[in-house]
């Protein structure tokens, strides 16, 4: 199936209908206020339900795919037909769910039948019958709450095939099952974090393609959830250590081999499904390991491609609300740009990115800070009962009142981000011998990193601007435009984007904890790129590597890719600083670029940076931003772009076709 060409998100509809007020201070846009044209809550979609009377049950659903799927079920006591709201969930049994790390109880507690209390040294908390906040705060206003355990965890039969099609297809097939129980109102909500938010996605995706009820998945809210599993193990080529050597054989062959089933006799195949699981451990486990392995993957291969998601988002028909953190390193943030750009314009669409790593939002303010900066839980509470009121219940219920962008920032505060990427022009610097970066190139030379160990070169050279003169907002992804000359037939590139404050210095350690009193460098964002695929990868939007060859030891060769889509505001005073070597955040170095010269000043390389307006109110055009704009504007736009810039290299490298 082709995938859609890139497009500009459309401005923030609720924003504009809702005629929003926004303030502007030194260094950011406007900051979000909340709507008076939202309704209340408690009057609209209140609490009329005890949710000790509520039904608690289970349904083992026989699928598609030979697997029965085990579900767990609590929901009002009332002859009302009622939604679902469902978490499709691996974790359950092993790792546990949200910021407290719940478990799901053993099913079936007799002392002769086994449970999985966690897997030790690998995290797991309590145990409660239904883990995380749904259920108590969902059900006695009027939803069901379904958790249904992924294949091949805790009470689910069939293989952990870690990202593979039949996950999903089991989930379809499970939420047609659902909606055609007679206490369903036949619409279904999904969400979840991690992996459970990308089940999410998946589900949005494959409902629409082979679901019995097409349209029974009205509404999902990812969260820091993966768009292309390709994309959670390899960028624009580069391979990630931790997450395509270590992380498949963690889910398919060392959890399964610490989560044992607890549905005992009320499962009648139970001995069959304890052995089944532990046979798939070196059989479809270890052919999943294999398949994440080879440094070189074509990501047009079946195995990825039954792995995306984003492909077939021009087809999603459910509300999707993204939230995502900004600086994610675990689920990268391109899994959200890539996707977000994918989705149909129709579709009621949400997106918040938050100042943090790979957190839960509903942590509360006293547990919060290691992985979210600020925490939010309020806002996010609030704004999911919205979702699932207006898109399950098809209540006004104000899901749209606010901006349909929102972003983060260093202060905690939320801004009205406008569109998404919000970027209308490009400010280009170019890379000088010296370190430095100007905005016109100078003499030529070279600078050079070491991708290999029979290199002397450093580990890594830096390039840092003088400090900026005013605030600085970067809205979607940097572009690099390299010249490199390898000594061998391969190089990695991998540059970290740091902020660096007043007084700090680039090669001092850094931090990912944004604040305003911050004195470390920010790590703002990454880029790789792996030469080999140089020309498949496109400076900006959805890259799918493919078809690579080897470079020519000496010659001068062109590289094009783009950064993880980002959010941010860089103050007056800062200085941005991009260190490039052959391996940085978990990626893997070719070990083949020997000393890799990097083409500088004249005819040399550069960056270019997304400049997006401080003011939201801006309107580039009727869909408030530039969608004109050669950054993220139609391909002829994109292609006019890369063709008129000053082409310093003799071979262009066009935006990769859609695959």
């Amino acid at each position: 199936m082709d995938e859609r060409p890139l497009s500009r998100r459309r401005l923030l509809k609720g924003a504009t209908a809702a005629g929003l007020g926004t303030t502007l201070s030194m260094g950011s846009a406007g900051a979000v206020q909340a709507s008076d044209d939202k309704p209340d809550l408690d009057e609209v979609d209140p609490e009329r339900f005890s949710y000790d009377d509520a039904v608690v049950e289970y349904e083992q659903i026989s699928t598609r795919t030979g697997a029965d799927i085990w579900v767990d079920i609590v929901r009002p006591d009332t002859d009302e037909e009622v939604p679902t709201i469902m978490v499709a969930s691996p974790y359950f049994n092993t790792l546990g769910r949200g910021w407290r790390r719940q478990l799901k109880d053993p099913h079936w507690d007799q002392r002769d039948v086994p449970t999985s209390p966690g897997v030790p040294g690998l995290g797991g908390g309590e145990s409660v019958p239904f883990p995380e906040w749904y259920d108590e705060y969902f059900v006695p206003r009027g939803y069901a709450v379904a958790l249904l355990d992924l294949r091949g965890t805790r009470n689910s039969s069939g293989c952990q095939k870690y990202g593979d099609r039949d996950e999903v297809y089991d989930i379809v097939d499970s939420i047609d099952h659902l909606v055609e129980r007679d206490w369903s109102n036949g619409a279904v909500g999904m969400t979840g974090g991690s992996y459970d938010g990308t089940m999410a996605i998946g589900a949005a995706a494959e409902q629409p393609i082979s679901g019995r009820h097409p349209e029974a998945l009205k509404a999902v809210i990812p969260i820091r959830a993966i768009g292309r599993w390709y994309d959670y193990a390899f960028v624009n080529g580069a391979q990630i250590q931790g997450q395509s050597l270590v992380t498949p054989s963690l889910f398919t062959e060392v959890l399964p081999a610490a989560d044992t089933q607890n549905s005992g006799l009320d499962d009648d195949r139970y001995p069959l499904h304890v052995l089944e699981r532990k046979a798939c451990m070196g059989t479809f486990g270890a052919a999943v390991s294999q398949g994440h392995a080879n440094p070189y993957q074509d990501a047009k291969r079946d195995f990825w491609r039954e792995r995306s998601f984003t492909k077939d988002a021009a087809g999603i028909n459910a509300a999707t609300f993204i939230i995502h953190g900004l600086f994610d390193y675990n689920v990268k943030s391109h899994n959200v740009g890539y996707l977000w750009e994918a989705l149909p314009d129709e579709l009621p669409t949400k997106l918040w990115l938050y100042n943090g790593k790979h957190g839960d939002p509903h942590v509360p303010e006293s547990e919060g800070g290691a992985k979210i900066t600020h925490p939010f839980r309020e806002k996010f509470v609030e704004a999911t009962h919205r979702w699932f009121a207006q898109h399950l219940k098809d209540i006004d219920a104000g899901a749209h009142a606010d901006p349909e962008f929102e972003v983060q920032r260093e202060d905690g505060s939320w801004e009205n981000g406008g569109a998404y990427p919000a970027a209308e022009r490009d400010r280009t610097l170019y890379l000088n011998p010296d370190g430095t970066l100007s905005a016109s190139s100078g003499e030529g030379g070279t600078a050079a990193y070491a991708d290999g160990p029979a290199s002397d070169a450093p580990e890594s050279v830096t390039w840092v601007t003088e400090p900026l003169e005013q605030d600085l907002r970067l809205s979607g992804q940097l572009g690099f435009h390299l010249g490199i000359i390898p000594e061998g037939t391969d190089a990695t590139t991998a540059v970290e984007v740091l902020d660096v404050p007043p007084g700090a210095e680039p090669s001092d350690p850094t931090t990912v904890k944004h604040t305003p009193d911050r004195d470390q460098p920010l790590l703002a964002s990454y880029a790789w790129m792996r030469a080999w695929y140089r020309d498949s990868v496109p400076m900006r939007g959805r890259s799918t590597p493919t078809a690579g060859d080897a470079l020519n030891p000496g010659e001068l060769e062109e590289v094009t890719f783009g950064s993880l889509y980002t959010d941010l505001v860089v103050p007056a005073g800062h200085r941005l600083a991009f260190r490039v070597s052959a391996a940085a955040g978990g990626t893997l170095a070719s070990e083949q670029g020997g000393t890799v010269r990097v083409a500088c000043g004249r005819k040399g390389s550069r960056v270019h940076l997304p400049v997006a307006p401080l003011d939201p109110d801006y309107e580039g055009n009727d869909r408030g931003g530039a969608d004109d704009s050669p950054l993220y504007g139609d391909p002829e736009g994109y292609d006019a772009y890369r063709e008129d810039r000053d082409s310093s290299f003799d071979v262009p490298n066009l935006p990769n076709p859609t695959s």
